[in-house]
């Protein structure tokens, strides 16, 4: 568990175990049971876009929060730090780029509800898909395809799959992991 708060930058991406009480709960719950490593413990996930903690958020819609929102609660922060496919570093620019793009092509969409039962089975939810709303893990999934840090596809990833990856996954870099302050 770390202890101090991390430097952030745009493009930092982060899990968090959810503040919508039972609905949280059932997402980890259906996230543990298709789980390889029989563990998940976030249910949503969002998007770093400034130093000071400023994020990205599918929400009851696609729109701006903060990381303060989840005080108290187990958080993982990481930077994706390479592409998957070269190696190479990702670049400030590509970030900004991704940033801006996911913005435009989402900003104050409403939270698809209705995917939400397909995720059940997360098959569903890979092919089930227009690609227009995205669930939260989805966004961030999408995010990261855009600077090459992560593989299509991005429709069907939950918030677990996404902890288990930057975990595991050269190319990330875990900035925090513990009770956010």
């Amino acid at each position: 568990m770390m202890s101090s708060k991390p430097s952030l930058q745009p493009g930092d991406v982060f899990v968090v175990e959810g503040s919508m009480g039972l609905v949280s709960a059932a997402i980890r719950a259906a996230e543990r049971f298709w789980s390889a490593d029989n563990e998940a413990h976030h249910g949503h996930a969002g998007i770093i876009t400034d130093i000071s903690g400023g994020t990205l958020e599918a929400l009851w819609t696609v729109r701006q929060g903060h990381l303060s929102r989840y005080s108290g609660q187990l958080i993982l922060i990481a930077r994706p730090t390479a592409t998957i496919f070269s190696g190479a570093s990702i670049n400030p620019v590509v970030v900004k780029m991704a940033l801006d793009a996911i913005a435009a092509e989402h900003l104050g969409r409403i939270y698809p509800v209705w995917r939400l039962p397909l995720h059940l089975v997360p098959p569903l939810a890979k092919y089930c898909h227009l690609g227009r709303w995205l669930v939260c893990s989805e966004l961030v999934a999408k995010y990261l395809v855009y600077i090459a840090a992560r593989c299509e596809p991005y429709t069907g990833v939950n918030p677990d799959t996404l902890a288990d990856e930057w975990v595991r996954w050269k190319n990330f870099e875990i900035l925090y992991q513990g009770e956010w302050p």
